[in-house]
């Protein structure tokens, strides 16, 4: 959206306390739509609904029915929609869904109705950023699990090893490493899908070895405002493959500073002008992986429309020198926001888990952690009382934001961290998270 149509109204899809506040505060006309997560969860604040035109509620950001009678009675009500804010991996195509009636935030491709979906089905998005000329792994589509006829293909046409995840997934959920055609029965016969994650369709795809980059960007009519490079400290198949706690802070990511790798920082640029052709992306937000070879050659993997999840929010933040959901409110209403300015010179991330699964009975206090130096912000996600399965690296407990002054005390920072501050568990199965 830019200034000529900042007076047209914003659906925010989801709930986020200060990205709702920032754009009622932006916009004139902002409408919300909550799902049943968010209402029965996270439990908005009234306060700041109070401020929208709108707050409709939906039991679930897949119902289509649901969402449709949304955009009936905006349509009824004459709302003239120019920007729909999905902030969340969940509320992605519902989001997409609601672009396609009400005509919003389409200026890239009007006519495509399958573009959103190429923002989340990752066959269809390695397809057509492949086809703008963007470097994928080799795939192949795999419907279900029991489907042995593509299975067949998956093993004749792939080299191996081979990664199996979730056409539709995030965060790791249900990704597996298959090392050889012979295994690949056995692996698919054994295949289990997290709760979250409701498509049972599969992407096969070659593994690519190297080291596992993101770029978290914002764009404004196909330009880059913000443009933010990080190197996760082990890749996430990496720490799913471990079977066992991350180490020594290898759970995280650190900004890469384009000063130190201007042709790592080019290298991605180009990359991800090819993904954006492909995608039609122009606005917005977008959280990109990729895995950079010797070469220096990076290798698309996934890009999703919109902040990275995890740690990367409040990591972010410390980069940009400001409030990501500030950020992205502003960008959402005026088309525009300010360069980054890091408030330390070497930005970064850890996830401290504990070493076993179960309750937890101990994390570090707010004032020992805000006693540390290096140590931005932290975010909790569990506390004493949550039970903790460790059944993928996606299940949070602890963020801590780290700033240093050059590469290795960064590096020294977060391995000392992970050694210092601990999660205790105890085994019991009567405590929920």
């Amino acid at each position: 959206m830019t200034d000529r149509n900042k007076n047209t109204a914003v659906v925010l899809c989801k709930w986020q306390p200060r990205l709702a506040a920032e754009l009622m505060a932006l916009a004139p006309d902002v409408y919300v739509i909550l799902d049943d997560f968010d209402v029965q969860h996270l439990r908005p604040d009234e306060s700041v609904l109070a401020g929208a035109r709108q707050v409709y509620h939906v039991s679930s950001f897949d119902s289509i029915e649901e969402l449709a009678n949304v955009a009936v009675d905006l349509t009824l009500r004459g709302v003239e929609v120019g920007r729909i804010v999905s902030h969340t991996e969940f509320s992605q195509y519902g989001a997409g869904y609601l672009e396609l009636l009400l005509g919003a935030g389409r200026d890239a491709a009007p006519t495509d109705p399958l573009r959103h979906a190429a923002h989340r089905d990752k066959r269809l998005m390695k397809q057509r950023v492949r086809a703008a000329g963007a470097a994928t792994a080799e795939y192949r589509s795999l419907p279900a699990t029991g489907d042995a006829r593509a299975a067949e293909r998956v093993a004749a046409e792939l080299a191996f090893p081979i990664v199996l995840k979730p056409a539709s997934g995030f965060g790791t959920m249900s990704t597996v490493k298959v090392e050889r055609p012979d295994d690949l029965p056995a692996v698919l016969a054994d295949f289990s899908f997290e709760p979250l994650l409701r498509s049972r369709q599969l992407i096969a795809e070659e593994f690519v070895h190297g080291q596992e980059v993101c770029v978290d960007a914002c764009w404004s009519d196909g330009e880059a405002l913000t443009f933010v490079v990080h190197a996760y400290h082990e890749t996430r198949l990496g720490l799913t493959d471990r079977q066992r706690p991350a180490v020594g802070g290898a759970d995280g990511s650190r900004v890469l500073p384009e000063a130190d790798h201007p042709e790592l920082h080019a290298a991605l640029r180009a990359l991800h002008d090819k993904v954006n052709l492909g995608l039609g992306i122009r606005h917005g937000t977008t959280h990109l992986e990729a895995f950079v070879g010797p070469d220096g050659t990076p290798v698309f993997s996934e890009v999703a429309s919109r902040v990275g999840g995890g740690w990367i929010p409040r990591l972010l933040s410390a980069q940009l020198g400001r409030d990501v959901w500030e950020n992205l409110a502003r960008l959402s209403v005026t088309g525009h926001c300010p360069p980054a300015r890091p408030v330390r010179p070497y930005v970064g991330a850890v996830h401290i888990g504990p070493s076993r699964p179960g309750v937890i009975t101990a994390m570090p206090g707010d004032g020992e952690l805000a006693a540390h130096p290096g140590v931005l912000d932290w975010q909790r996600v569990r506390r004493v009382g949550s039970r903790v399965t460790m059944a993928h690296p996606s299940e949070w407990c602890l963020f801590l934001v780290l700033g240093a002054d050059s590469a290795d005390e960064y590096e020294q920072l977060r391995h000392e961290v992970a050694e210092r501050f601990r999660i205790e568990t105890e085994g019991a199965d009567d405590v929920r998270a």
